[in-house]
């Protein structure tokens, strides 16, 4: 990345490059040819497989004004979020990399901003030629009206034969503050739509601009003229957002109306095509993700309407009926079964959860596998799930007790024929045998409640994924024929209790995303660490114990706090990243309780409550050590991946699977004084109190620097083994060991 040279400027400037060397000069050069030159233009070489990385470099050399990203190829939104991340300018503007500008675009956006105090300016655009110049008969896009606008006023404006004026990043000039916190959703097409209504809500106040400042170039083979593709759904996925958007800021009915109308009219067009269309697995799979989406909606039709009767009667059908599948292939189809609570992609975090997601983020990459994921419904997760095209997530609503399932339940049980009591695993058994895998994995949960969909589908099929301690039975063993076991120690509980051979009980380790959990080079690691401990209220002395997970007595965090209780030194501070039940739940007695132990302390101990993935590695970064005082049998341990991928020394309790993990870390680990089992704490003889030896294990890291230097590396290279690809290679082994029979 070319770094920034002078002052910070006015305006920052994002062009997202691919594969257009032929329209990029003229791009530049009209960027070149503005009238306000108080600018930086970061250009995002988006791995383009063209001479746009040369010509990047070759503006860079010749204007100290800008800067160059490379990166690999991710897409549009993954290339605009790139240059959000770097830019220094007071405003932003976003100018596609094949269309060009008037010389006045700043000048006349900045000038309509800074005269009217608006947050946010746009401009009216004119259609040109794939040649770059004016069409015979001039396409030009206005402003409904000249004018300073209240932005939630404009929001009507998306709904027109000119709402793109409105909807689309590249007219326009924007507030710096308006892009604090918002970024594009990577991986989706239509990312535009997907982000202007939370625009427009937050700028106080629009300038709009009655003329021609961008010109917008006509090219073949855009997506939007080819055949049906899995990202056309995404335009209705941001528009339904629109939807739910609108009603819950009660933003008027005729909004929400017109919203609703233009969503399910492209929902339902697109449905006609897919129709005609060859059905691919990706296809399938957003087609069926889209789908959970609108039937959501279905409320807000009948509240709001918008639609005729014979639409809203078609709305209805293609929101509920059963999706076609394609044939199966070569490749083996494998649904991961969710148990209720938490959605994947893993929005509220869990570990299953994280898992599922990372193995559907590896089957993006490799499409190896034809991939189903059963999960609960959320809204964050389905919109997230976009970038995820070949994984087909079928979403149910949170369980509910139902009149109808209840006589089901009583009345299997005297037929000697059970139902599981929880509907959630019989809501989608239709869903299954249409989808007629060659496996179906149980990820944890209560593996029992699958027992109906084995009985249906066969047991040889079935596979339970021991994310937890579970002792075989006989009637798991009537459910399912193979097991993957995350730990030897979960591997060994399994099998000294079960019928099944040992053969079909395979070890497979978990993982977590090294890409995103690693260590950051200096300077960026130090000014990392020094503004999130500014954020925390930590000084640069302190040392930082972290613990991260679930808050709850078997995550022995009171122990933990316990344990500080007994280091007198007030510099030796401890942060709680985590919840009762990841994102889902916040409060709880234990938590409450834990509060007041804490307290006692006068400060030393920070709770920051759920945090989401993506931002968990800057915290391990931050720490000086991270503790794990695990008290009940630790399946495994991923947050001691975590933390040992980002070079943060560990302690933790000898437990379960935990040492497995830890191995060749350099960790430093303790026993047990209680172990919590089946909802209590029992006091081991003869062991000295954790709290104790915690505290010794966190003063004599505290007292030596170059020991921590050398876990750091050590747990460096034990972390690399558990990446998400080496799970995903060792998931699609023993499936096809397994399938090879």
């Amino acid at each position: 990345m070319t770094q920034p040279k002078g002052p910070a400027p006015l305006v920052s400037v994002i062009v997202p490059v691919y594969g257009v060397e032929a329209y990029l000069p003229a791009c530049l050069a009209s960027l070149f040819a503005q009238t306000l030159t108080e600018f930086e233009l970061i250009l995002v070489d988006d791995g383009s497989p063209d001479g746009c990385g040369a010509l990047c470099d070759a503006a860079a050399a010749g204007d100290p004004r800008v800067r160059v990203i490379h990166r690999p190829n991710g897409g549009l939104s993954a290339a605009r979020n790139s240059g959000l991340a770097i830019a220094r300018g007071s405003y932003l503007a976003f100018v596609d990399s094949d269309d060009t500008v008037h010389p006045d675009y700043l000048k006349a956006l900045y000038t309509a901003c800074a005269e009217t105090g608006a947050d946010m300016a746009l401009c009216a655009v004119e259609d040109v030629t794939e040649e770059g110049v004016p069409l015979p008969q001039p396409a030009l896009t206005r402003p409904g009206a000249a004018g300073v606008f209240p932005g939630k006023e404009l929001l009507a404006r998306f709904f027109g034969p000119n709402s793109t004026c409105y909807t689309v990043a590249w007219n326009k000039l924007y507030k710096a503050e308006l892009w604090r916190t918002l970024r594009y959703p990577e991986g989706a097409l239509h990312e535009d739509d997907a982000v202007a209504h939370l625009l427009f809500w937050s700028a106080k106040t629009v300038a709009c601009v009655d003329e021609p400042l961008y010109f917008y170039r006509l090219r073949q083979g855009s997506i939007c003229r080819t055949e049906l593709r899995p990202a056309h759904f995404d335009g209705v996925s941001a528009h339904a957002a629109w939807c739910r958007f609108f009603a819950e800021k009660e933003l008027g009915a005729p909004l929400v109306r017109q919203a609703l109308a233009g969503c399910w009219r492209r929902y339902l067009a697109l449905c006609a095509q897919a129709l005609a269309a060859p059905l691919t697995w990706p296809l399938a799979a957003r087609w069926h993700t889209v789908q959970a989406e609108m039937r959501q909606l279905l409320p807000l039709l009948r509240r709001f309407g918008g639609l005729s009767l014979p639409e809203t009667l078609s709305a209805r059908r293609w929101a509920l009926r059963a999706l076609p599948l394609p044939p199966k292939t070569e490749q083996p189809r494998v649904a991961l079964l969710l148990p209720p609570g938490l959605p994947v992609p893993a929005v509220q975090g869990g570990a299953v959860e994280t898992l599922a997601q990372q193995l559907a983020r590896q089957n993006q990459i490799s499409q190896g596998l034809e991939l189903a994921v059963v999960c609960q419904w959320d809204a964050a997760a389905a919109a997230q799930a976009a970038a995820l095209s070949h994984t087909l997530f079928f979403y149910q609503a949170p369980p509910r007790r139902s009149l109808f399932h209840s006589l089901c339940f009583r009345l299997s049980g005297l037929c000697g024929r059970p139902v599981h009591w929880d509907r959630w695993y019989a809501a989608p058994l239709a869903f299954l045998k249409r989808l007629s895998a060659d496996f179906y994995i149980g990820e944890g949960g209560d593996l029992t409640g699958w027992q109906q969909a084995s009985r249906k589908l066969g047991r040889e099929k079935f596979i339970a994924h021991l994310h937890g301690v579970t002792p075989g039975s006989p009637v798991l063993d009537s459910i399912y024929s193979k097991s993957l076991a995350i730990s030897e120690y979960v591997r060994g509980a399994w099998l000294s209790t079960s019928a099944a051979s040992p053969q079909n009980a395979v070890l497979v380790p978990n993982c977590v995303d090294t890409g995103l959990f690693r260590p950051l080079p200096n300077p960026r690691a130090e000014a990392e660490r020094r503004a999130l401990r500014t954020e925390l209220g930590l000084a640069e002395t302190d040392f930082v114990l972290l613990f991260c997970g679930r808050t709850c007595p078997e995550k022995g965090i009171h122990q933990l706090v316990a344990a500080l209780g007994r280091i007198p030194d007030p510099s030796v501070k401890l942060l709680v990243v985590g919840s009762p039940f990841f994102g889902a739940e916040a409060a709880s007695p234990f938590l409450e309780q834990l509060g007041k132990q804490a307290a006692a302390l006068g400060g030393r101990v920070q709770f920051t409550g759920f945090v989401p993935n993506d931002r968990l590695p800057a915290y391990y970064r931050m720490a000086d050590a991270a503790c794990f005082p695990a008290l009940w049998e630790e399946p495994a341990g991923i947050t001691a991946i975590e933390a040992m991928a980002c070079g943060c020394p560990v302690i933790a309790a000898r437990s379960g699977g935990m040492p497995e993990y830890l191995a060749g870390s350099g960790a430093i680990l303790v026993d047990r004084s209680e172990i919590y089992q089946e909802g209590q704490l029992f006091p081991q003889p003869g062991v000295l109190p954790l709290a104790q030896t915690l505290a010794w294990a966190i003063l004599d890291l505290q007292a030596d620097p170059a020991r921590r230097r050398r876990m750091a590396l050590a747990g460096q290279a034990a972390a690399a083994p558990f990446s998400a690809a080496q799970y995903y290679q060792n998931i699609q082994a023993a499936l096809a060991a397994w399938k090879k029979g």
